[in-house]
C-alpha cells in the first residue's frame, strides 16, 4: 500500500544527534525487546529501551500496514542485541490517563551512521505482503468473511514456519449489502493467483465497503492474545474526545473538497432485457442549489453491497450510492491535538469517529462540526521535547 509505505506526520522526524536533556513530560514512551518464542510470537523480554532512544516516532493505518522505527547511539551493547527480522517489539505510551500499547510488532532493519543507528519496525500486519495467496484458487459465489478471508486467514497460517503461527483466529464476520441484511458474494468467477495477501485483504475489505455506509475493517491486535479479526461494521462516534480550533488543538489542516461536488450523475446500466441505457439520477435540490448543477457521466466500478432484484435495479442503487456520496464534498482533516489531549487508543481503535468542531474564519460558526472517522494515528517523540501526535479523519459515509 503505497500510501502506508513510508511516514506522512506533517513534520521531521528530527533523527540522529546528540540526546538532548531529558526534562520530566506527561507522556513517556519506552519500548521492550523479545526474543521469539516456539511459535514465532513474542517471548520473553530481551531487555527495555527508555532513556538511549534519541528519537522515535510510530504510525499505525486503517486497513494498512503500521511501522515504527527510532535511533541509538551507534555504539551501544543493546543495538547489538537486537537480532533483526527475528526480535519482536512492544512500543508502550504512558500518560496520566493509560498506559497504551501503541505499536506491536518486530524489528526489521537497521540502518548505521557514524553517530547513531535507525532502528525500523513493522506491525504483524504488515507481514501480510510476505504471505502469498494460492494458485489458481477459485471462490465463485463466496461470502468475502467466512468463505474467503477466512480459509486464506487459516492458510497463512498454517504453511509450515508461518510468521502468523502465534495469532489467534477471533472473529471473521461477513460483510453485508446496503440493505443490512444480504450478505456480500463474489461473482461466479472470481478467484486469487499468487497474489499477496494484504493486497487481497484490503481489496475484499474495500469491495465489501462499495456502496455501503459500512467500515470493514481487519486487524491484527496490538496486545496479548494476539488475534486476527474481521468486522463486517466496525466503529461508532466516540465521545470521551472531542477536538475543537480554537481549543484543543494545535494545528490543523483541513480539505473540503468542493470541486469534488456533483449533483447530476449520469450512467449506462442494463434494462430488463439485457440492453443498455441512460440512467440519470440528480439531488432532491438539484433546480435550486447556489453551486448550481453540476454533472458528470460515471462508470458503475462495482454491483458489491448494491441491492435489487435485477442487475438493471443493482446499477441504479449503485448509481443513486454514488451521487449520495458526491453531494457530501469529501472532507479530510490532519489533527494535531496538544500535547497530552488525546490517549491513543483508550478505548477507542482505527475506524472509530471523534467530533471535530473547526471554527469559520468571520468566528460566527462552525466551518466543520461533525464525526470525523479515523483513518491514522502517528506520533513523533524524544525525551527532551515531548510529544507531537497526529491523527487523520476522513467523512464519515453517507447513510
Amino acid at each position: 500500500m503505497s500510501h502506508a509505505s513510508g511516514f506522512d506526520l506533517g513534520f521531521s522526524s528530527g533523527f540522529g544527534g546528540p540526546p538532548s536533556r531529558a526534562r520530566l513530560r506527561d507522556v513517556q514512551m519506552h519500548a521492550i525487546i523479545f526474543s521469539p518464542d516456539a511459535n514465532g510470537g513474542p517471548g520473553v523480554p530481551k531487555f527495555e529501551l527508555d532513556a538511549e532512544i534519541l528519537n522515535l516516532i510510530w504510525q499505525q493505518n486503517f486497513n494498512a500496514p503500521g511501522r515504527a522505527a527510532f535511533a541509538l547511539p551507534r555504539f551501544n551493547p543493546k543495538l547489538a542485541d537486537i537480532d533483526f527480522m527475528v526480535d519482536h517489539i512492544q512500543i508502550v505510551r504512558e500518560d496520566s490517563r493509560a498506559s497504551k500499547v501503541v505499536f506491536a510488532g518486530k524489528v526489521v532493519k537497521p540502518q548505521l551512521s557514524g553517530s547513531d543507528c535507525l532502528v525500523y519496525c513493522w506491525d504483524y500486519l504488515a507481514f501480510l505482503q510476505r504471505s502469498r495467496t494460492g494458485f489458481r484458487t477459485l471462490y465463485p459465489e463466496k461470502k468475502i468473511g467466512t468463505e474467503i478471508i477466512a480459509p486464506e486467514w487459516a492458510a497463512a497460517k498454517l504453511v509450515s514456519n508461518s510468521p502468523f503461527a502465534f495469532v489467534s483466529t477471533g472473529t471473521v464476520e461477513d460483510p453485508l449489502a446496503a440493505d443490512d441484511a444480504t450478505p456480500i458474494t463474489t461473482n461466479a468467477e472470481f478467484g486469487v493467483v499468487d497474489f499477496a495477501r494484504l493486497f487481497t485483504f484490503y481489496s475484499l475489505a474495500e469491495m465489501a465497503m462499495a456502496n455501503t455506509a459500512h467500515t470493514v475493517k481487519f486487524e491484527i491486535t496490538r496486545e496479548a492474545p494476539f488475534t486476527f479479526n474481521f468486522w463486517k461494521d466496525y466503529g461508532g462516534d466516540k465521545t470521551a474526545y472531542a477536538f475543537s480550533h480554537p481549543g484543543n488543538l494545535a494545528e490543523y489542516n483541513a480539505d473540503f473538497g468542493f470541486d469534488e461536488y456533483r449533483n447530476d450523475m449520469a450512467s449506462v446500466v442494463s434494462d430488463e432485457n439485457g440492453d443498455q441505457e441512460e440512467y440519470v439520477v440528480e439531488s432532491a435540490d438539484v433546480a435550486t442549489t447556489t453551486y448550481r448543477r453540476l454533472q458528470d457521466a460515471v462508470t458503475i466500478r462495482t454491483l458489491l453491497g448494491a441491492t435489487g432484484p435485477t442487475e438493471a435495479d443493482q446499477g441504479k442503487a449503485a448509481l443513486a450510492r454514488m451521487l449520495a456520496e458526491a453531494v457530501r464534498t469529501p472532507r479530510i482533516v490532519q489533527i494535531t491535538p496538544r500535547q497530552g489531549e488525546l490517549t491513543p487508543f483508550d478505548g477507542w481503535d482505527l475506524g472509530d469517529n471523534f467530533k471535530v468542531d473547526l471554527q469559520s474564519p468571520d468566528r460566527s460558526g462552525d466551518s466543520l462540526s461533525e464525526y470525523l472517522k479515523i483513518a491514522t494515528v502517528g506520533a513523533a517523540w524524544n525525551p527532551g521535547h515531548g510529544e507531537l501526535l497526529q491523527w487523520y479523519g476522513r467523512a464519515k459515509e453517507a447513510a
